[in-house]
């Protein structure tokens, strides 16, 4: 025991400065699972190399299911491969490769689609995109705004 304890004190990438927060001078980090900052979401089937920043309490954690992820903000989900939910509250990106930057709860539901913000807006189309405003829903690629 007393080596294992000594081994991970001089082993540590970790320092602890004068202000106690705990730093890791010049050290890369590699979490092949995922990183989650905040509270951990009991509701959330995590997907591989995943990251989400949260808030504390678990009814509002994000959930960065889809591989590759990356989620931040409240409740927002990232069901889709590589998508990403980049703030804002009750946001949904299940398309693979889709994006939302921000808003209240928009669903971009095609793969390579994108929401900028706004409110309950809806893409359902592949390289679709909607650039804001409220409830707008996009089904044709063709569609203009």
């Amino acid at each position: 025991k007393k080596d294992l304890e000594d081994t991970l004190v001089f082993d540590s990438p970790f320092t602890q400065d004068a202000s106690g927060w705990w730093v890791a001078d010049q050290a890369m980090f590699r979490f092949p699972k995922g990183v989650v900052v905040g509270a951990k979401s009991s509701s959330c089937t995590y997907g591989e190399v995943t990251f989400s920043v949260n808030v504390e309490d678990d009814i509002y954690a994000n959930c960065p299911e889809g591989d590759g992820s990356v989620t931040f903000g409240q409740a927002n989900t990232a069901s889709g491969e590589y998508s990403s939910v980049l703030g804002g509250y009750g946001n949904t990106a299940a398309g693979n490769f889709a994006a939302i930057l921000g808003g209240t709860e928009n669903s971009a539901l095609g793969d390579y689609s994108s929401i900028s913000g706004g409110s309950n807006n809806l893409i359902s189309n592949n390289h679709a995109s909607v650039y804001g405003g409220e409830a707008i829903l996009k089904k044709d690629l063709e569609a203009t705004l």
